[in-house]
């Protein structure tokens, strides 16, 4: 070896640089791998395994928070082996939250459609990025009640309906009030160590971000911003034809040139006189759950883009079944312009959507149909 040969660096001394050098991406790895998996694994929202971890999360978060600030109060210090596993706290909290909030955005993006609902889904994804900010295991303890109170409410917003079986405005109130229950039962424990002459102050104090996260949710439910979770479209498609037989339901659209051998359905729809146009819809619900849904059918008006009501029609859904309950409903009084087939809650809250185009159709001769069976 010559003096301006370097020895060579052992695998093992290369391996430790490079793994400092990732290291400051090891949290966005972390994340985006415990987003995916929970995309993979997470199926059915009534799923009591499901439920049972995330309930797990919640529990799991109370303690944290509340053994947070009894130690900066200085009225509890961690001895043996909690203390030894409580240097991870501000760790397992923030993971929490992590697995928590990923689990939400998979659960509303299921039932979120059009852009309304985008308000309360975007919220959720900022929340499940700020979440992985170092500045956030720093805030104070008023602001992390505030996150406790979004995370309680929309883990009750669904649990309450699968439990109950039914939605709608009363049982959105009965979610959020068990919300304000809980979380006033954390802020009261927060708030025992405080002089009796302060105790009363220091409840409000704590209290007012997470009332102000659970009156925000409301209000978002109020304007229809909230999905209609636990509901939520598996499949949907616009067709020629839907028949119901004994083996299930028989599907016709119009066979589509060979370069769109993708399409399955009828998009764009070729309309001749007498022609009817069916939207097709599975629709998941829990396991017990009964609801009335609501299909509406729109027309653009062709001067201003809005889309004009031209007729609802509701129908009574079960739930249970793994594929979504199948369900259709056609329309006749069509003409050539921009389309919209919904299928909604009884509220009005759009559970699945489809735009579509009608084309009038001068043909003549007979049309080539291909089937698929539902």
């Amino acid at each position: 070896m010559t003096l301006d040969e370097s020895p060579p660096i052992p695998w093992k001394v290369r391996a430790r640089t490079a793994y400092a050098r990732t290291k400051r991406w090891h949290n966005v790895i972390l994340f985006v791998v415990g987003f995916l998996v929970d995309v993979v694994t997470l199926n059915r929202i009534d799923s009591w395994l499901d439920l049972a971890f995330q309930l797990g999360y919640l529990v799991g978060l109370t303690f944290l928070i509340v053994g947070q600030h009894r130690v900066a109060s200085g009225l509890w210090h961690p001895r043996g082996l909690v203390e030894w596993g409580w240097k991870w706290n501000v760790e397992v909290l923030h993971f929490s939250y992590g697995g928590l909030l990923s689990n939400y955005v998979v659960f509303y993006a299921k039932s979120a459609t059009g852009s309304r609902p985008l308000v309360f889904f975007l919220l959720l994804v900022a929340l499940l990025l700020f979440n992985e900010m170092p500045a956030i295991r720093r805030i104070g303890h008023r602001l992390r009640l505030g996150l406790y109170a979004f995370c309680v409410a929309s883990f009750m917003i669904y649990f309450v309906p699968v439990l109950i079986g039914k939605m709608g405005d009363w049982v959105f109130a009965v979610s959020i009030s068990s919300a304000v229950v809980i979380v006033w039962t954390v802020v009261f424990w927060l708030a025992r160590g405080a002089a009796p002459e302060a105790r009363r102050r220091s409840r409000w104090t704590l209290a007012w971000p997470a009332m102000a996260v659970l009156a925000g949710l409301s209000l978002l439910y109020a304007f229809r911003l909230v999905p209609p979770v636990p509901l939520s479209v598996k499949f949907q498609g616009v067709y020629q034809d839907v028949e119901k037989t004994d083996q299930g339901y028989v599907l016709r659209a119009e066979e589509p040139p060979w370069w769109l051998f993708w399409r399955k359905d009828s998009r764009p729809f070729h309309f001749r006189p007498g022609d009817k146009v069916f939207y097709f819809v599975r629709v998941f619900a829990p396991s017990g759950f009964q609801h009335r849904i609501a299909f509406r059918w729109e027309e653009a008006d062709p001067q201003t883009g809005r889309y004009l009501t031209r007729t609802r029609t509701p129908m009574d859904i079960s739930g249970g079944r793994d594929q979504g309950f199948r369900a259709f409903c056609s329309f006749s009084s069509l003409s050539p312009g921009d389309w919209r087939a919904s299928v909604e809650t009884e509220d009005g809250r759009a559970v699945g959507r489809l735009r579509f185009l009608v084309v009038a159709d001068r043909g003549k001769g007979s049309r080539r149909w291909v089937e698929s069976k539902m």
